[in-house]
Parts: C-alpha cells; structure tokens; sequence
C-alpha cells in the first residue's frame, strides 16, 4: 500500500494503450492499487449458494460437528474410552466469476481470489443432527453435498456461514493489472477489502507496532534469564 501508486481505471486504460503501441497487445503489467465500487460483470449479478441473495462474489463454509471416542491411558495405567467434540470442513467454495470495480472513470475487472477481507457475513446458524434419521445428502438452497458413511456416525449437526459482497459496496483493489486475457483486469489481487486505504494502513501499522514491541518483550525476557543463569 506505502510503495503501490493508485491509478483510476481510465489511467490505468491510457497506460494499457500506450504500452500495446510500443511493444503490441496482451504485455500490460502494473502493480496497482484501485478504489471504487464492486458491480457485476457483463455475466450479471450472482446468487449465492445457501441463502440466495444477490451479489457479486460469494463464499460458504459448512463445518460438521461430531462425537469421536479416544482411548487414552490415564495415570493409573489403565485404558479408557472419552467421547471427544470435533469439527471437520466438509464444505469451503468461493465464486470464481469475475466483477468490476467500477470508480468515476470507468471500470475495470477484478478476478476474485478466497477471501474477500470485510464481506457480509448474512448466514451464521447451527442445525442438529436428527437422530432418527440418519441423512446421505445435506441440501440447502442451492448448495447440496453427499456425504460418505464415514461422516453420517455420531454426527452432532451442521454449522452453515456465508459471506456475500454485494453491488455498490465500496472497494479497495490491491494487484497486478494486466491485459494478458484480452480484456484489462486484476486477474490474482493480493488484497480486496471493503475497507478504504487509510483504515487498513492504520491496521498495518498497529499489527507492527504489536510485533515490534513483541520483539523487544522476548529480548529483554532473554536478557533476564542469562543474567539468572550467570547469577546461579
């Protein structure tokens, strides 16, 4: 963010235009940071998968919560069996289809990664397994999963979250901009937050702040136990 320039997205067309004179189309690259706001693509706006709301990026994550028996030894020696709480993904998929991030001067694609730093959390809920019935299939929305007869035993139930970035939310851009597929876009964004610039600056400086001070708390701690140890 210190050492990236940000360009709007007509600079950043003048560039691409110059840049196919001299050495022809497709050889476009420069790191960037864009600001605007997220809108569909030509392909339209999305749904997501659980709860159906419009957008143009999404994500969900299905976590299954289930009972596992451990045997453990204890202090006495002898054998026994725990029954333990665990918890395994058995779903996590984002939307791969393109967006714009769309500023004054026009708009540019923007090629989603996994995560999207500040998208709205809509679907955070917990269903319990029904014992009585024992389910080969989870179906939910348009999200539907199979599951083995490895992950059906001793199910607690299923815990369902979804985030969604929806149209017309402000947007900072962190990437490469190219125009190696033809059309100019950020094809692997290292950063997309719906934060401005000067929040996630202030973020940056106090995760280093914090780190930097941790530093010096184990180096003096260091210090402390030399000098004990010389001491003894």
């Amino acid at each position: 963010m210190i050492t990236t320039e940000t360009f709007t997205t007509a600079e950043l067309r003048t560039l691409q235009a110059a840049a196919a004179e001299a050495a022809g189309p497709g050889v476009f690259r420069q790191q960037s940071e864009v600001a605007g706001t997220a809108q569909p693509s030509s392909s339209g706006v999305l749904k997501s998968e659980i709860s159906a709301t419009e957008c143009v990026w999404h994500k969900h994550v299905v976590t299954r919560k289930f009972w596992e028996t451990e045997r453990k030894r204890d202090s006495n020696g002898n054998y026994r069996n725990r029954r333990v709480e665990k918890k395994e993904k058995v779903a996590d998929r984002e939307s791969e289809q393109a967006f714009l991030v769309t500023d004054e001067t026009g708009s540019i694609l923007v090629h989603p990664g996994k995560v999207v730093e500040g998208a709205d959390k809509i679907v955070d809920r917990f269903e319990p397994e029904d014992e009585k019935e024992e389910r080969t299939e989870l179906s939910i929305g348009s999200f539907s999963l199979s599951l083995p007869k490895t992950q059906r035993e001793g199910t607690i139930g299923y815990e369902y979250e979804e985030w969604v970035l929806k149209p017309g939310r402000k947007l900072y851009v962190l990437g490469e901009v190219g125009d190696a597929s033809g059309d100019l876009a950020i094809e692997a964004p290292s950063l997309v937050s719906t934060k401005d610039e000067e929040t996630l600056m202030r973020e940056s400086q106090s995760k280093q702040r914090l780190f930097l001070l941790g530093g010096v708390v184990a180096a003096v701690v260091g210090v402390v136990l030399i000098v004990i140890d010389v001491l003894r």
